[in-house]
C-alpha cells in the first residue's frame, strides 16, 4: 500500500455513505483526538444541521447522538452547517444558515445540545436580509469566530466574534461584528486564525451577483476586529488570477497558504503568501501553483496543511470523481503521493469531495457528497 490508495481499514474499501433520509451534503469534516471522525452538514428531508461520527475503522459511532447521527432543527425549512470546529473541552461548534440567518450550534462531546451556549445550545444571528457563516473558530479563551458573508446585493464579507455563551462579544468591532467591502458582491468562504491572534478570512468578490467576473480576495483583521494595515496596506487584497478562495491556511512560518480556482476551472490553484500579503516566489517560483487533472474542471475546495509542511488539497473534477493532490513544502508536486502527487476516488456516480482533515497517523479524510443517493460521502486515503 502507498501513499493516496483508499486506506482499506475504513469501513473495508476506504469509501462509506451515510444517510440522513434525503437529500443530504456534506460541508465539513473533524477529526477529533481519539481518531474518530465527525462529518457536519445539511439535509433536505431533516431541515436540519446534520452530523455523524464514525469510529476510526469507519462504523458508526453508536455513543454519539442517536446511533451515530444527529440533526439540530432551527425550526426553518432550509439548514446546513457548512463550518465545524471541536473546542479542546471536546465540545463540538457548528456554523451555517438557517432559513437566510447565520446558525450555530453547540454540542456536548455525546451529541447532545450544550445549554450553556444561549440557553438551549443553539442560536441565529442576522447579519443582513441573507447571511450565511461559512466557517467557525474557537479561540484559546473559548470564544467564536464566524466568517461568511451577508447579501442578496452588494454584500461584504462577515467576520463576527461571540461569547462562549454565545452573545455577540460587543468588544469586537461594532457590536460584535466586522464587515468588509471588496466593492462587489462579497463572499467570505474560509477563515484562519494567526498565533499571535490575528484573523484571515478568504472568498471571492464580483461586480454584482448576476454579472461579472469573480476575483479571489482575502483580508487580515487585528484581535479587535479592524482591518490589520501591516497586510498589504490596508488589511485587504484581490489575488490576481485566481477567481475563489474556498481554503485559508496559516504555516508556523507565518507564511499563509491559499486555495481555489482560477476564473475557468480548469485546475486546480494554491498560492502562498508571506506574512505581509506578498507572494512568496520561494513557492514554485513565483508564488503561484496548478494541479491539473487533466479535464475541463477541477475543483479546489479544501486544503490541511500537514506537520511536515506539505499541503493536501481536496475537491472534485469534471465526471464526478473525488479528488486529492498533495504538493511539496515549496509547491511542486509530491511525487510520493498517487499518482505525479494526485489521487482521484470514484464512488460509482456522481460526487463531490467539500472538506479535508488530516488524522494523526497521516492518513486523509475526505468528506462530500453523492448526487445519485444524495448521502454524504467519506473516503480516507493512506498518507
Amino acid at each position: 500500500m502507498a501513499a493516496g490508495d483508499l486506506d482499506t481499514s475504513f469501513d473495508g474499501n476506504g469509501k462509506k455513505a451515510v444517510t440522513f433520509g434525503g437529500s443530504d451534503t456534506a460541508q465539513a469534516v473533524l477529526v477529533q483526538p481519539n481518531g474518530r471522525i465527525l462529518v457536519a452538514g445539511g439535509g433536505s428531508t431533516a431541515h436540519s444541521f446534520c452530523v455523524v461520527r464514525l469510529r476510526s475503522n469507519g462504523a458508526l459511532d453508536t455513543t454519539f447522538g442517536n446511533g451515530g447521527r444527529k440533526t439540530v432543527d432551527f425550526g426553518g425549512d432550509n439548514e446546513t452547517a457548512f463550518g465545524a470546529a471541536l473546542q479542546p473541552d471536546g465540545k463540538i461548534v457548528l456554523a451555517g444558515d438557517a432559513d437566510l440567518d447565520v446558525a450555530v450550534a453547540r454540542l456536548n462531546a455525546n451529541g447532545s445540545l450544550d445549554t450553556t451556549f444561549s440557553g438551549d445550545g443553539k442560536r441565529k444571528y442576522k447579519w443582513g436580509a441573507l447571511s450565511r457563516a461559512q466557517a467557525v473558530l474557537v479561540l484559546p479563551n473559548g470564544k467564536l469566530v464566524l466568517a461568511g458573508f451577508s447579501g442578496p446585493e452588494g454584500g461584504n464579507v462577515q467576520v463576527a466574534r461571540v461569547n462562549a455563551n454565545g452573545a455577540p462579544d460587543t468588544t469586537f468591532g461594532t457590536a460584535g461584528r466586522t464587515p468588509i467591502d471588496f466593492g462587489g458582491d462579497d463572499f467570505g468562504l474560509a477563515a484562519a486564525r494567526q498565533a499571535n491572534g490575528r484573523i484571515l478570512v478568504a472568498g471571492q468578490s464580483r461586480p454584482t451577483l448576476s454579472s461579472g467576473e469573480s476575483t479571489a480576495v482575502i483580508a487580515r483583521l487585528r484581535t479587535i476586529g479592524e482591518l490589520d494595515p501591516d497586510f498589504d496596506g490596508d488589511g485587504r487584497m484581490v489575488l490576481t488570477g485566481m477567481a475563489t478562495a474556498r481554503a485559508v491556511l496559516v504555516q508556523s512560518d507565518r507564511k499563509i497558504v491559499v486555495a481555489g480556482n482560477p476564473p475557468d476551472s480548469s485546475v486546480m490553484m494554491v498560492m502562498r503568501l508571506n506574512p505581509n500579503g506578498t507572494p512568496d516566489t520561494t513557492f514554485d517560483g513565483d508564488g503561484t501553483a496548478t494541479i491539473d487533472f487533466g479535464g475541463n474542471d477541477d475543483f479546489a475546495n479544501a486544503a490541511a496543511l500537514q506537520p511536515d509542511g506539505k499541503i493536501v488539497i481536496a475537491g472534485y473534477i469534471a465526471g464526478g470523481l473525488v479528488a486529492i493532490a498533495r504538493l511539496n513544502p515549496n509547491g511542486t508536486p509530491d511525487a510520493a503521493f498517487g499518482s505525479a502527487g494526485k489521487v482521484t476516488i470514484d464512488f460509482g456516480n456522481a460526487t463531490f469531495g467539500n472538506a479535508v482533515a488530516l488524522q494523526a497517523n497521516g492518513r486523509i479524510v475526505v468528506a462530500g457528497d453523492l448526487t445519485a443517493g444524495d448521502d454524504f460521502a467519506i473516503a480516507r486515503v493512506l498518507g
